[in-house]
């Protein structure tokens, strides 16, 4: 059995295609880091201070991570597109490279 994840890093590593879903559900404003820390903070019951979890869900990272989940069939299209999300994720966790702001450019 494997130990839970603590940090974002493990996170990432622990639950990539639901970080990349979660980049895909906020249309690439989420980094792989942010992604995984809203999904962290869900997990934990804790408030999600991001700009895109404050003004659209009241800091609470939950409604995010289950719409990112329940949707996870319609990522796809103008920034939403789960496989380059999930490549982003990917390459941030091989050699911890993400972009710096939003996850397309």
């Amino acid at each position: 059995m494997r130990r839970k994840p603590e940090t974002p890093e493990e996170y990432l590593k622990y639950y990539p295609r639901i970080c990349s879903h979660i980049i895909c559900e906020s249309l690439g404003y989420a980094t792989p880091t942010k992604a995984a820390l809203i999904l962290k903070d869900a997990k934990e019951g804790k408030e999600n201070w991001c700009e895109w979890i404050y003004s659209c869900y009241g800091k609470d990272p939950m409604p995010a991570v289950r719409n990112a989940i329940r949707g996870r069939h319609s990522h796809e299209g103008y920034m939403a597109e789960y496989q380059m999300a999930y490549a982003i994720v990917r390459r941030a966790i091989d050699d911890g490279q993400e972009p710096m702001f939003a996850s397309w450019f």
